[in-house]
C-alpha cells in the first residue's frame, strides 16, 4: 500500500502526518510506503515541528517539503489531504483507490505549544485511519 499526506506547503501538517504514520504503521507490524507533499511546497521544515516530533519519538530523518512531482502520485492507494486550503488544489486521479479530506487547522501562532496540539490531532486521525488503538 502507498499512502500520501498532502498539504499546502508541506512544512507542518502533512510532514507530521507522514512521520506519525511511518512509526504507527511500523509499530502495528503493517506494511506501507508513506509519503507527504505540498501543493505549494515552501522553504525548509520548521525547526519547532522537528523538535515536537522528536520529543515524541517520531522519525524526522529526511523530512523536508516536497512537491507532488516528488512522490509516486500515480501509484498511490490512498491520498489524505490534511487541510482545506489544499483540498481543491490536489488533482484526483482515478488510479487512487481512496481519498480522504481532513480539515486540520494551521496554528495562528507557529510555536512549540501550538505544534503539539496539531500533532495530537494528527495522531488521533492517523490512529483512526488505520484502525489503531
Amino acid at each position: 500500500m502507498k499512502i500520501a499526506f498532502i498539504g499546502t506547503g508541506n512544512r507542518v501538517r502533512s510532514l507530521m502526518a507522514e512521520s506519525v504514520a511511518k512509526r504507527l504503521i511500523r509499530e502495528a507490524l503493517l506494511s506501507a510506503d508513506i509519503y507527504s507533499a505540498g501543493v505549494e511546497p515552501q522553504g525548509e521544515t520548521l525547526p519547532q515541528v522537528l523538535e515536537v516530533l522528536q520529543e515524541k519519538g517520531y522519525p524526522t530523518e529526511g523530512l523536508r517539503p516536497k512537491s507532488l512531482k516528488d512522490i509516486p502520485f500515480e501509484e498511490l492507494d490512498l491520498v489524505v489531504v490534511v487541510c482545506s486550503e489544499a483540498k481543491d488544489k490536489v488533482p484526483f486521479h482515478l488510479s487512487h483507490k481512496r481519498r480522504e479530506n481532513w480539515n486540520l487547522e494551521l496554528p495562528p501562532e507557529p510555536n512549540k505549544l501550538s505544534f503539539k496540539r496539531v500533532l495530537e490531532d494528527i495522531e488521533r486521525n492517523v490512529r483512526e485511519l488505520f484502525k489503531l488503538t
